[in-house]
């Protein structure tokens, strides 16, 4: 089969053999993929193991079948959690099955979906109706984050809410809220063309945070979040976000700083605030995302920018290092 693969300074396309289905797994055959901003830094700073094939966001049909798995049929399509777990270590036991020694987790501990085909355990297969694209499973992942992250935040009905960063995973955590029911929601973000799908998807203000000083903005306006989601990774937002919260507020941190931060301590006492990390979701804030989206509660088509080959992956995971008006593209391989 042709994958992507990481080699010391980059990617590039090669032939691989193709997978075997374990006795109780399938092989699926990948009909997209999303190019995640975790693997396109993890590529750009050099922490890609060589070899591996990244790419966690993904659906398609099965492929093949092992011998313990025969309730599922050759053509059926499905959305694919790329998290395993083994459902009784202390992680799993706090919906954190990422964290799972047991079991590895696709594209990133075990061969992932820029190729063709990807091995894949049942116990992480969701169905499809046969009469839905495949594709729209791909959106699952990073709405089943923004579930985890909403469901951390605690919004209440009609309350204002706050988005700092509006990559894929901020989008998604502006749908997540509509859906939760937020009030005035405000997304802070540098790229214009992210700030105009965060206006499109359901942010009530945007700001560009290079232009407009959050906490002086949110003083004339006299606005106090309830929850707060740092979705930028920039090095300060979270003290921006925590700036900002109405006393009881929850801030929610979920971008993977490259630095460490700084926080006032006797703020978070005083006003009795949360500061909470989320990162990934388990398998019931998956069924639910794509629950959210076979409804059409969520629309995740709409934040595509362009669709690739896989010829196309390793420069375009160079293109979004600076993504410009880019907000997700999907690899059809």
């Amino acid at each position: 089969m042709r994958a992507v693969v990481c080699v010391p300074g980059g990617t590039e396309l090669t032939e691989l053999p193709d997978p075997e289905p374990a006795p109780d797994g399938v092989v699926v055959s990948v009909d997209a993929c999303g190019l995640c901003g975790s693997d396109v830094h993890m590529v750009e700073h050099g922490r890609a193991v060589p070899g591996h094939v990244l790419g966690h966001e993904f659906a398609g049909r099965i492929a093949a079948v092992g011998r313990n798995a025969g309730r599922w049929r050759i053509g059926a399509p499905v959305a694919v959690n790329p998290l395993g777990g083994c459902g009784t270590c202390q992680p799993c036991r706090r919906q954190l099955p990422f964290r799972c020694a047991a079991v590895p987790n696709l594209g990133l501990t075990a061969p992932g979906a820029y190729a063709e085909f990807v091995a894949v355990p049942q116990a992480q297969l969701v169905p499809l109706p046969a009469e839905v694209p495949p594709e729209i499973g791909a959106h699952a992942e990073p709405l089943a984050v923004a579930l985890r992250a909403v469901r951390l935040g605690r919004p209440e009905p009609a309350e204002p809410a706050l988005v700092y960063g509006v990559g894929t995973i901020g989008l998604n955590v502006i749908m997540a809220l509509r859906q939760a029911g937020a009030g005035t929601i405000v997304a802070v973000g540098r790229s214009a063309g992210r700030r105009a799908a965060a206006g499109a998807v359901g942010a009530d203000v945007v700001l560009d945070s290079r232009v407009t000083d959050l906490a002086s903005y949110a003083a004339e306006a006299g606005l106090a979040f309830g929850s707060g989601y740092e979705c930028s990774a920039s090095v300060g937002a979270l003290a921006e976000t925590v700036a900002v919260l109405a006393p009881g507020g929850v801030a929610v941190q979920v971008a993977l700083n490259s630095a460490p931060e700084t926080l006032d301590a006797r703020g978070l006492v005083g006003r009795g605030l949360t500061v909470v990390g989320s990162c990934a979701f388990d398998a019931e804030d998956y069924r639910q995302a794509v629950a959210h989206l076979l409804a059409g509660r969520v629309a995740g088509a709409d934040l595509i920018s362009e669709r690739v080959s896989l010829e196309q992956v390793p420069e375009t995971l160079v293109r979004l290092r600076r993504p410009g008006d880019l907000v997700r593209v999907l690899v059809r391989p």
